[in-house]
């Protein structure tokens, strides 16, 4: 691994959130800040990695979706309906689900379109939800039909979690998918289609050519984060070009999250790896201008559950959505911003479930 080089010796502020959108849960009027310093920035390959860090904002402690399935506290039920599914916190804790974790199971595998916190003991909560895989509409193998079995992935390139988180487009996703299996194809030279189920994102992810691409990105990188108890997130540049942000509101909810989310990464980097392509080391200075831009757009705001809301700004180059665990307080449990470079946007205000068409209920 080589440590990109540069000439900031202090720690400097790189942004700061709004006063109006961004809120401290410790006790201030001042807005969150978020800094990264010299050691923050790591490279591999085409894939450079930025460190950011700060201050706890949230106080509360969560379990991942991830955590909750592997200790049972959770059941995540098939309803029958492509886009929405039925969970149940069968704990005592509070469960996060994030935006473009994938479920495993049910008569498809999905993946969650929007961030939710489950309460202690919730029970039929609706979760809004997009098909990572076509045409299975039963159990495959011994998986059951009836519930989802484990969440291990997340969505993994930026145009998977716009056309999921922000496009609300089951048709998209479902492309998105296939062109992800097509480019992951050409750079192992080999097939990397289950043939339990060969439009299935997740069983793709987990094709042991691609896990290997992967893991050489994440054994690289990994250390990075090791050690370190104000990592808040992280952003990464791929060939030179800034990808995604993604802080979360306390350093532990992102550790637990933490290479879910650089796995993700590393498979984006992976796809679009040529070593002919040269590229300038990407700079600090690069990422705070795309961040303080990103705050630019205007935005809306949506109730996303009775404990949800989510703000979202738009700008010809960024998507910023900013998420609010009302009961835990003002601060922000998770902002993802994603680079629209190269992206073609839908921006149609409903949602398409590949089929049939939904209007988009603002208040639901």
């Amino acid at each position: 691994m080589n440590k990109i080089k540069n000439q900031l010796v202090w720690i400097i502020p790189i942004f700061l959130l709004s006063v109006c959108n961004g809120k401290s849960n410790r006790g201030t009027n001042e807005p969150p800040v978020y800094y990264a310093s010299r050691d923050s920035l790591y490279t591999y390959k085409n894939l450079t990695i930025f460190l950011i860090r700060g201050e706890n904002e949230l106080l509360r402690d969560y379990l991942t979706l991830e955590e909750a399935m592997e200790q049972k506290k959770i059941t995540l039920h098939e309803t029958g309906n492509v886009g929405e599914l039925s969970v149940d916190n069968t704990s005592s804790y509070y469960i996060f689900i994030m935006a473009g974790d994938i479920v495993k199971g049910g008569r498809q595998d999905r993946t969650i379109s929007e961030d939710i916190v489950l309460s202690p003991n919730d029970k039929k909560i609706p979760l809004k939800s997009f098909c990572v895989e076509q045409s299975r509409w039963s159990g495959r193998g011994v998986e059951s039909d009836a519930v989802f079995s484990s969440s291990e992935k997340t969505l993994n390139n930026k145009a998977l979690k716009v056309a999921a988180r922000t496009e609300k487009n089951q048709g998209k996703v479902w492309e998105e998918v296939s062109n992800y299996q097509t480019k992951a194809s050409e750079k192992v030279q080999a097939e990397v289609k289950s043939n339990a189920s060969p439009t299935s994102l997740q069983l793709t992810l987990e094709n042991d050519k691609i896990k290997s691409s992967i893991s050489e990105y994440v054994n690289a990188l990994q250390a990075a984060f090791d050690n370190k108890n104000d990592v808040l997130g992280f952003a990464f540049f791929i060939n030179g070009k800034i990808s995604t942000v993604e802080i979360f509101g306390n350093a532990t909810i992102f550790k637990k999250l933490q290479k879910k989310l650089l796995e993700a990464a590393a498979s984006e980097a992976f796809e679009q790896y040529d070593e002919n392509i040269k590229f300038e080391a990407p700079t600090l200075s690069m990422l705070k201008s795309f961040m303080e831009n990103s705050e630019k757009g205007t935005e809306t705001t949506r109730q996303t559950s009775t404990n949800m809301i989510e703000y979202t700004k738009k700008t010809d180059s960024s998507i910023l959505l900013r998420t609010i665990n009302t009961d835990a307080g003002e601060a922000a449990l998770h902002i993802s911003i994603y680079s629209t470079d190269g992206l073609s946007i839908n921006r149609e205000d409903d949602y398409d479930y590949g089929g049939f068409r939904l209007q988009r209920n603002i208040n639901r």
